[in-house]
């Protein structure tokens, strides 16, 4: 009777475990924006100071994230999953109690450094969960947790601010995030760290072809498109829509940006180059878009909410490409330069957006963003073959052979 090899068991608890994680992970990154007056108001200083506590932090990622990944990774994998909760959970304590600036400046040191080390080893981890063939659904999964936190951590975490104040939000953000370490250190499986036999370098990873290919188009995408998002606001009340229904059109564009991890989730693993030049040539589209059209708050909205599905979806996408670029074994790594080439597009993108509405003003913000989009889309064009295949390669085991074959198959040409 011939065996069969059995497909794997889909980790569902597991991924979900981790995706509960990377919704803390984002909700810490975001929070202080929906904070951001009563911060200011509490430790005396501006708005725009306490802006720079949530650019620091993403700058901090795109410093840091590859260093402290090669830094930690002989460490085994739940250890250090565990350990970045809990420096969350101390980060965001900190904050709660900081009577001074500096003190929150240093809280939110504390949580970008946290930030890179957790997702320099996530989506590396996640890799080792399942079988290739299923690593963009896992994927997809794990990073609807940083979606979630978007629809649902930060208006939570700013709602309960206001009510009860901001240091009790970040409390609850502690508490939260320390009752998912404890039960991540007993359920999630253990994973080694890499060994001095199976670690690459640095330098080695980012000159493979197809890890600088998809660095490079995380990096222009991001930079475009948050030269245009970090000032959303602006843009959307200058195109007519009111202050007060900001909020709701926001959590439009969060539904949209659902929907796109969603059709992503659907592509990443089946047509994953066809679903890449999509989102990119949505996303460009949607802001030549929106630089073009009439003043209207109903095309603002609708263009940005078109905007959004195209982002969530490309966010996904970049992450399992960098995965499966990677030199075999060096999975963190290329992980790691990923969230650096993303956090440098956030943190980049906000300074370039600052310079482009303060001399030319929010119409043309989409403009320069589609610009930058656009060479990431070329990004994809030309790595074609390096980066972003147009399908995913599945090996499949060789079936079982007899104890009579193998003579013949391992003792050819041999003698004596």
């Amino acid at each position: 009777m011939e065996n069969t090899p059995r497909a794997a068991p889909w980790p569902l608890a597991s991924l979900l475990l981790v995706a509960a994680g990377t919704f803390l992970s984002v909700t810490t990154e975001m929070l202080p924006m929906g904070l951001l007056s009563s911060i200011s108001h509490d430790l005396r200083v501006s708005e725009p100071s306490v802006g720079l506590l949530v650019t620091g932090y993403a700058l901090m990622v795109a410093l840091f994230a590859a260093p402290l990944g090669r830094a930690t990774a002989r460490l085994p994998r739940r250890a250090l999953f565990v350990g970045t909760l809990v420096a969350y959970a101390g980060s965001s304590v900190l904050m709660a109690v900081s009577t001074a600036y500096p003190i929150a400046a240093v809280a939110r040191l504390l949580g970008g450094l946290t930030h890179g080390v957790f997702w320099a080893m996530v989506a590396g981890y996640v890799a080792r969960l399942v079988p290739p063939e299923r690593l963009g659904r896992a994927v997809t999964i794990v990073f609807s947790g940083g979606t979630v936190a978007v629809l649902v951590g930060v208006p939570l975490g700013t709602g309960l601010g206001v009510a009860i104040g901001w240091r009790a939000s970040f409390l609850a953000l502690s508490g939260a995030t320390a009752l998912v370490a404890l039960v991540a250190s007993r359920l999630l499986p253990p994973m080694p760290g890499e060994t001095s036999a199976t670690e690459t370098s640095l330098v080695r990873v980012l000159r493979t072809p197809s890890v600088t290919v998809v660095a490079v188009t995380t990096a222009l995408t991001m930079l475009g498109y948050f030269a245009f998002y970090t000032y959303i606001s602006p843009f959307l009340q200058a195109s007519g829509v009111a202050e007060k229904t900001l909020g709701p059109a926001l959590f439009g564009y969060g539904v949209a940006g659902a929907v796109g991890l969603f059709l992503a989730g659907m592509l990443v693993d089946r047509r994953p180059r066809l679903a890449m030049l999509s989102g990119g040539g949505i996303l460009t589209a949607a802001l030549v878009f929106l630089a073009g059209a009439p003043d209207g708050p109903v095309l603002a909205v609708a263009g940005v909410m078109v905007a959004g599905l195209a982002l969530n979806g490309l966010a996904v996408l970049v992450q399992a490409a960098i995965l499966r670029a990677a030199p075999p074994q060096a999975g963190d790594t290329a992980s790691a330069l990923n969230a650096s080439a993303f956090n440098l597009g956030i943190g980049g993108g906000a300074l370039l957006g600052g310079q482009v509405l303060a001399g030319w003003g929010t119409g043309a913000l989409p403009a320069v963003a589609a610009v930058l989009t656009g060479a990431g889309l070329l990004g994809v064009l030309y790595g074609r073959r390096d980066g972003f295949p147009a399908v995913i390669e599945t090996v499949r085991p060789p079936a079982p052979r007899s104890p009579e074959d193998r003579p013949a198959e391992y003792g050819a040409g041999r003698t004596g």
